[in-house]
């Protein structure tokens, strides 16, 4: 079977959806599927007649859009291609999306033959204001982008690591409070902040470069995967106070319980009951110093978080994430028939 991604980023470019769409191409290849990229910079809707007579000189099986990336922009020719060729989209932002990207998401539910979403809330939102795709769409969460490293035993370091995008509305802020917190307290910890930039960010990460300078804080920007796993599978305590809560839809949250760290982080609409007892909850700063002494005092805790970080994380396996597109596929394809 013949796959054509369409994505608007794609590594090396600096977009999660993008970091996605190349593991699931490479899990969807792992099980015997052909996967084409189709990833440029014109997206403009009049580019779009373009694109679909670029498509057409495929063989093609299933024809597949990753949706929101940041290489898209507020191009519409994604939305033109769906409405043109019959296609599989995964929406990977509904309810957290501006206005007016949520509007520019109707083209896609017209006459796609299937819808994905990630999670079970971004599939209630969306089934409110558009109830048509009730029979037509599936929930399949993410995969972590970085892989896991297990080692047999974590060397004890009283280090708080943090994870991600490095952009406003991430939490960083809270970070760096936790960060003054241990100077002024004069507590034995460090944190390390590990994440790539994000393309207009740099102005905010250079601000908050400068008010670190005095802060316990180590920055690791721009690592490649292996770097940023081999980091992830030694530490032993994170601390990602997500502004809108925890969900699965957080990569970042998935590399860091696939190496089993100890995650401490803020609950939120979209937090699933199953994570309870996985990660620990947390509603400010202060209460995290507490906790990482009393997490670090112990190391039977630890063990027991990162087990549990750990068995969690199997539910988001690749493999399993591939097997699930696989089926969807097929399906429509002995229905095309």
């Amino acid at each position: 079977m013949r796959i054509i991604f369409i994505t608007g980023s794609y590594p090396p470019d600096t977009c999660g959806v993008g970091d996605y769409a190349y593991r699931l191409a490479q899990a969807l290849q792992a099980c015997g599927m052909t996967v084409d990229i189709v990833s440029q910079k014109n997206w403009n809707l009049k580019n779009s007649l373009i694109l679909v007579s670029h498509l057409n000189t495929y063989k093609s099986d299933i024809i597949h859009i990753q949706y929101p990336t940041v290489g898209y922009g507020y191009g519409l020719a994604p939305q033109a291609i769906s409405l043109l060729r019959r296609c599989v989209v995964t929406l990977h932002e509904v309810s957290q999306a501006h206005v007016l990207r949520r509007l520019s998401l109707y083209p896609f539910t017209i006459r796609s033959s299937h819808v994905i979403f990630t999670s079970s809330h971004e599939q209630r939102y969306a089934l409110r204001w558009a109830p048509w795709l009730r029979n037509r769409s599936s929930i399949i969460p993410i995969g972590s982008n970085i892989a896991a490293i297990h080692v047999n035993e974590k060397v004890e370091r009283k280090e708080i690591v943090y994870f991600g995008l490095i952009r406003p509305n991430k939490g960083l802020e809270d970070v760096l409070q936790l960060a003054s917190l241990i100077k002024e307290n004069h507590k034995p910890f460090s944190i390390r902040i590990i994440g790539k930039l994000h393309p207009d960010s740099m102005e905010y990460f250079n601000k908050l470069r400068l008010q670190t300078k005095t802060l316990p804080v180590h920055w690791c920007i721009g690592l490649t995967d292996y770097e940023t796993a081999d980091l992830l599978s030694h530490a032993e305590m994170a601390y990602v106070p997500y502004p809108d809560g925890v969900s699965e839809r957080r990569g970042s949250l998935l590399a860091l319980l696939a190496n089993g760290v100890t995650v401490i982080t803020t609950r939120g609409a979209q937090t699933p009951p199953t994570m309870e007892g996985v990660v620990i909850f947390v509603q400010n700063p202060q209460e995290t110093l507490t906790l990482a002494e009393e997490i670090f005092s112990d190391k039977g805790l630890r063990k027991r978080y990162s087990a549990k970080s750990r068995a969690y994380a199997e539910n988001f396996e690749w493999s399993r994430i591939a097997s699930r597109h696989v089926e969807i596929y097929k399906r429509l394809v002995s229905m095309s028939q």
